[in-house]
């Protein structure tokens, strides 16, 4: 009998064709159904996994296939029901494309339904199994830094979108450090009002994923430790940025990534005054790479209970740190966590025609 863990897919589009190739690939699992409400898409599908049974019935795939694992890689507004759906479904580990969820009880209740039927919910924050960041990481321990003090991160796009890569990186920087305080600030050009309201990558309406979306943001975040993370998105990102930017900041040096397609990945400037150098990184920058070793963790986590990098708890910190730089905004004020705002802060200020 095959120790392969069944897998589905729900959403065969942009992300969702790359997570299920990448699933399919790996020895610990076995590609066995696939949903999209798009029979086209369902059709490719099941081309490019032969065996594998196509849905337009979440419910039913969930029924009648039975899959192990199930992959949410749909908009961004119904990752949490279908996630709530899969495992009260009986599924022993769901892989939820991020951000997690669209406001910050939705993700609390992932979470918490997951927990209680005993089901492994990772989330795909990639970008910290990344060898670039594990080596930024491993210098940042090693002390060659110093104190680190503050670590600056920019990107395009929205922050819910997009920074929450930068939030949960700066979180993998700092050691898991606990967020205390958060504060943001956003602004929105008014949409055209004759756009339909976007439901997928491109941003339409003033939309992008199923909900509203700022065109700029920036939050500087304080760590119980003692550091702090400066964060600028969209048109606040510095002039000429790359995507995925990441610099930091110590007492004896500094480390600078400059975006995705660096080279050299990283570069380190120390007390040495030679200027910046370039630190040797090995292995692939493939993210879909980092997302194979993060299915990997998740099988491991199924079969024997290891702890998973990406996990929903995880996860959940960095949702939590995201809605708190919008509700800061809504209020004008530095936010305290625990968050207090369930929904989502940038929806109720577009509600009140306040952006």
């Amino acid at each position: 009998m095959s120790d392969k863990l069944s897998i589905a897919i729900v959403g065969y589009r942009g992300m969702g064709r790359g997570l299920a190739k990448t699933a399919a690939a790996l020895d610990e699992y076995e590609m066995i159904a696939g949903c999209d409400l798009v029979e086209e898409r369902l059709r490719d599908f099941e081309a490019a996994h032969p065996g594998a049974k196509g849905y337009t019935d979440f419910a039913q795939m969930l029924a009648e296939a039975k899959p192990d694992v199930v992959i949410v890689a749909t908009n961004n507004v119904t990752h949490a029901r279908l996630t709530i759906q899969a495992a009260e479904a009986g599924v022993r580990g769901i892989y939820c494309e991020k951000p997690m969820a669209a406001n910050y009880a939705d993700a609390q209740r992932m979470v918490e339904v997951c927990h209680q039927n005993g089901v492994a919910l990772a989330v795909n924050h990639q970008r910290r199994l990344l060898p670039v960041f594990q080596k930024m990481r491993q210098l940042i321990d090693s002390g060659v830094l110093g104190d680190i003090t503050l670590i600056r991160a920019s990107c395009a796009g929205d922050v819910l979108s997009d920074g929450t890569h930068l939030i949960d990186t700066v979180r993998h920087l700092s050691g898991d450090d606990e967020v205390k305080t958060v504060f943001g600030q956003v602004y929105r050009l008014p949409p055209d009002p004759n756009e339909p309201k976007a439901s997928g990558y491109d941003v339409s309406g003033g939309y992008r994923y199923g909900h509203p979306i700022e065109n700029g943001a920036m939050a500087v975040l304080d760590f119980a430790g003692g550091l702090r993370a400066e964060i600028f998105t969209g048109g606040i990102q510095p002039k000429g940025g790359k995507y995925q930017m990441y610099e930091v900041f110590g007492t004896q040096g500094r480390l600078y990534r400059n975006g995705d397609a660096a080279d050299p990945p990283v570069v380190m400037q120390d007390q040495s005054g030679a200027g910046w150098q370039a630190v040797d990184v090995s292995g692939t920058a493939d993210s879909q790479d980092a997302i194979g070793t993060s299915l990997k963790y998740l099988a491991r986590t199924i079969q024997h209970g290891d702890p998973h990098p990406l996990s929903g708890d995880s996860a959940l910190k960095v949702q939590e740190v995201v809605m708190a730089i919008y509700e800061s905004a809504r209020l004008r004020q530095r936010i305290e966590l625990p968050l207090q705002q369930p929904r989502f802060p940038l929806e109720i200020m577009v509600e009140n025609g306040e952006l």
